[in-house]
């Protein structure tokens, strides 16, 4: 049988503590996010800000329009032109009626292009009506209710549509308020040329804030895009890593330990014995390369909400024929799995040392809960060791032990000199610096 490493998909890889994975927020719903300008590949390719933009930018530009043009009707009311003040009513109404539907299709979303065709048409009704709305007195064009009421209109639309539809409305508002004037003033309108064409000026200006905005957006979009892929690597590259010291601690535990056993010098182990170690051996890392390990089963059913690390270690202790006194704390409370699983890795590894190496008469394992934290002990009577002194190829104490805990957030401490005892402590969550001098102490 031949077996792999086992690699984390992409996306399903646990990250390290407080490392996030990236997502997009979700877009405005509801009333507030009216149809955006654009198709339904250009809305896809949009980013969160560029997308929170254009939805909170289109609420607010959409009431002042529809707030503006009220206003302006209702001073065309009050200013009507003697006897045309029927005329100028209908008109106004007209001019809010509009506002108000227009407002709430435009926030709902409905038909946009007939919206757009509607609301041209309306509008450049409303520039030809000048002649009966506008009082002839009224010197200065650039002041009459109709312009202004266009002048917003014309830039809500660079603000709500793409450039396009944006230009077709400015230019085709311009020429009927052109129109219009010519109408009302055949004699003077020459004179409202440039106050129309700065109806151009304000639409071109619009257009220009929408588009240094929006563009900003997109770099903000690409810099967070950016930057999650990078997380994303950074938390891909350090479940891989993970992973692989996971499947070299396992390695150790089981295929070499066992390998170690049948090599020893003077050593007859059963043949059946060492066969079934073997098979055990095979599974368990066949188990770890497709993601179905669970430290050889015991946590299987564990809840979603964490096993009780007594009752594995507990299990763990049976497999150790060395003499073992053990304690633990009834109710200690509930860890999540990978901690449990790690917590009983650990500690085997303790005792498997203890067994082969220590020649240890008596080992002592207690858990317990200290200051908020489970604390595993491993003690034996042994002849000890220099922890400085252990090569850095000895796989045991670096990677079963201490990387073991390290990986799921906790910690291990090794204390022993020649002629012993040793000390082995294992805690989750890892303590604090002075915690841990204190281990040692």
């Amino acid at each position: 049988m031949t077996l792999n490493r086992p690699t984390p998909k992409r996306g399903s890889a646990p990250g390290p503590a407080g490392a996030g994975t990236a997502e997009a927020p979700d877009g405005p719903t509801g009333a507030s996010a009216a149809v955006p300008p654009g198709g339904r590949a250009e809305r896809a390719r949009r980013g969160p800000a560029e997308t929170a933009f254009d939805a909170v930018g289109r609420r607010y530009v959409l009431r002042a329009r529809a707030l503006v043009v009220c206003c302006c009707a209702v001073l065309a009311m009050a200013a009507a032109p003697q006897g045309r003040t029927a005329e100028t009513a209908v008109a106004a109404g007209a001019a809010i009626g509009w506002s108000v539907w227009h407002l709430r299709w435009s926030e709902a979303g409905r038909a946009p292009r007939f919206l757009l065709a509607a609301d041209l048409l309306v509008m450049a009704a409303l520039c030809l009506t000048q002649g009966l709305t506008v009082p002839q007195e009224q010197g200065q064009h650039g002041q009459t209710w109709v312009l202004v009421a266009i002048s917003v209109v014309v830039v809500s639309v660079q603000f709500t549509h793409p450039p396009l539809p944006g230009a077709l409305v400015a230019v085709t508002l311009a020429a009927a308020d052109l129109t219009g004037v010519m109408l009302a003033r055949p004699d003077t309108w020459p004179d409202t040329v440039p106050q129309i064409a700065w109806l151009l000026v304000q639409a071109a200006l619009g257009r220009g804030l929408h588009e240094v905005v929006v563009r900003r957006c997109r770099a903000e979009d690409a810099a967070s895009a950016a930057a999650a892929g990078a997380r994303s690597r950074q938390q891909l590259a350090w479940a891989r890593r993970r992973a692989e010291q996971e499947y070299l601690a396992v390695l150790h535990d089981t295929c070499c330990a066992t390998l170690l056993v049948a090599s020893a010098p003077g050593a007859r182990p059963d043949p059946a014995v060492l066969r079934r170690q073997a098979a055990r051996d095979v599974a368990r890392l066949e188990a770890l390369r497709t993601g179905s390990d669970t430290d050889a089963g015991d946590l299987s059913a564990a809840a979603p909400g964490g096993v009780e690390p007594t009752e594995l270690l507990t299990a763990e202790l049976a497999r150790h024929p060395a003499t073992v006194v053990a304690r633990m704390e009834p109710g200690i409370g509930r860890v999540p799995a990978a901690v449990a699983a790690a917590l009983r890795g650990a500690m085997a590894e303790a005792l498997r040392n203890a067994e082969r190496h220590a020649a240890a008469r008596t080992v002592r394992v207690s858990c317990e809960r200290e200051d908020g934290r489970v604390v595993v002990r491993v003690d034996d009577d042994g002849i000890g060791f220099d922890p400085a002194a252990v090569p850095e190829q000895r796989y045991g104490l670096a990677g079963s032990v201490v990387g073991r805990m390290r990986r799921v957030g906790g910690r291990a401490v090794v204390r022993s000199r020649p002629g012993g005892p040793t000390s082995v402590r294992l805690e989750y969550p890892a303590g604090r610096e002075e915690d841990r001098d204190r281990a040692r102490d």
